[in-house]
């Protein structure tokens, strides 16, 4: 191999420079690695810089899911003592308020469940969710309030992030597209890109949703890839206020939609209709930023495409919902909008560890929260050290096995 073909040597190339790459970066390079970073366009060009930034606990799973963002959101804290107070970490509660009776009924077993998990949780009437919030929308006849829930500017956490892991010796190559993982019979040896071979001990992929394409090479990575559209308004009122959870789609609200008493059809999503395509499913968020700016979301379509870009029926759907709930805002000026490419895996699990001498960190389907924790897991397995996640997340775990697209 010619040394004008090689751009860099390292002990590890991390590709994708998302939430879970830079992060797997920096605590590999807190384990005195060497590493290369490598993204096919920016640092957060893909879903990690498309979405609210918010850190659910409450709609997670008892067990393991939960487990893993209550570590998330302690690495954040961590985060802001290495980094600094710049990347709008606030732990203001989260609200998940409802509109009849039927839903405030199976909430009522929710709270339960939650508080058996070990959360702050309880039910409040319209008046009092309303003094948490002053975005609730008149439609609330109450909610529950989560006080365990928090939020982050994520583009402003990936570029502190990014930042961090600079100073702290990681390389990082912008507008790099890897080609293929280069390999030395079954040993995988480096990365061929498009400005040359960045060559090194191990390979890891923290790709998202780009995480398919290795099919190429016959690694079958059992994630589906999924459209996520988010709305954002100008700003519309001043400081933060909780997240809001809404009860017109409950999409990856785990803890909630696997109560025996649940009930689909109180929870249903009315803006979908029969076969008018605007969503495959949909998760009712809408939530503030420091400035004041509203974002309403999620829209949920796409799945199995690596199209980026949102589509006119759900933009639709967002808009109508915004209108219905806040009309006093129907005035303001919309300044975002856009889709994210997510991933989601059988068990709604990350997928972290090694296959086939590659290591992954993807399958994020809520990364905000497990991004962090996820990295602190991928980077212990590279070194040798044991995690309490490590086994539960494997590739090969039975969740996964003869998973299909």
């Amino acid at each position: 191999m010619s040394s004008d073909s090689v751009l860099a040597n390292t002990d590890i190339v991390v590709v994708g420079a998302g939430l879970s790459g830079l992060c797997t970066a920096w605590e590999l390079r807190q384990r005195g690695f060497g590493v290369v970073v490598v993204e096919q366009r920016f640092p957060a060009y893909g879903a990690s810089g498309r979405n609210p930034g918010a850190l659910w606990l409450q709609t997670r799973r008892s067990g393991l899911e939960l487990g893993l963002a209550r570590h998330g959101k302690r690495k954040y804290e961590e985060y802001v003592s290495i980094v600094g107070d710049v990347f709008d970490y606030r732990c203001e509660g989260g609200l998940f308020f409802f509109e009849t009776e039927e839903q405030g009924a199976v909430l009522q077993s929710y709270v339960q469940d939650r508080r058996a998990a070990g959360l702050e949780i309880e039910m409040l009437d319209h008046a009092a969710a309303a003094k948490k919030s002053r975005v609730l929308p008149r439609s609330a006849i109450g909610a529950v309030f989560c006080a365990d829930d928090a939020q982050v500017d994520s583009l402003q956490f990936i570029s502190a992030i990014e930042a961090a892991c600079i100073r702290a010796g990681v390389r990082v190559f912008r507008n790099t597209a890897v080609l293929t993982t280069l390999r030395d019979r079954d040993q995988a040896i480096g990365v061929r890109t498009v400005r040359g071979d960045v060559l090194a001990s191990g390979v890891v992929w923290a790709t998202g949703a780009w995480a398919k394409t290795l099919i190429s090479e016959g690694i079958h990575v059992p994630v589906q890839t999924v459209r996520i559209g988010q709305l954002m308004m100008q700003p519309v009122e001043t400081g933060t206020t909780p997240l809001l959870h809404g009860p017109q789609g409950v999409h990856g609200s785990g803890a909630l939609v696997e109560l025996a008493d649940f009930d689909p059809e109180a929870f249903a999503t009315p803006l979908s209709g029969e076969g008018d395509g605007a969503y495959e499913s949909y998760n009712d968020t809408a939530m503030l930023n420091r400035a004041g700016a509203l974002y309403v979301g999620h829209s949920i379509d796409g799945r199995g495409s690596l199209n980026p870009h949102i589509s006119l029926a759900s933009t639709n759907v967002m808009a109508a919902l915004a209108a219905e709930r806040y009309p006093s805002y129907s005035d303001h000026g919309v300044t975002g909008l856009w889709a994210g490419l997510g991933s989601e895996t059988p068990d709604q699990l990350p997928i972290v560890g090694r296959i086939d001498s590659i290591y992954l960190n993807v399958g994020h389907d809520w990364g905000v929260s497990s991004a962090p924790a996820c990295a602190e897991v991928l980077a212990a397995i590279v070194a040798g050290e044991t995690n309490e996640f490590g086994a539960a997340l494997a590739p090969d775990r039975a969740a996964l096995q003869g998973a299909t697209d």
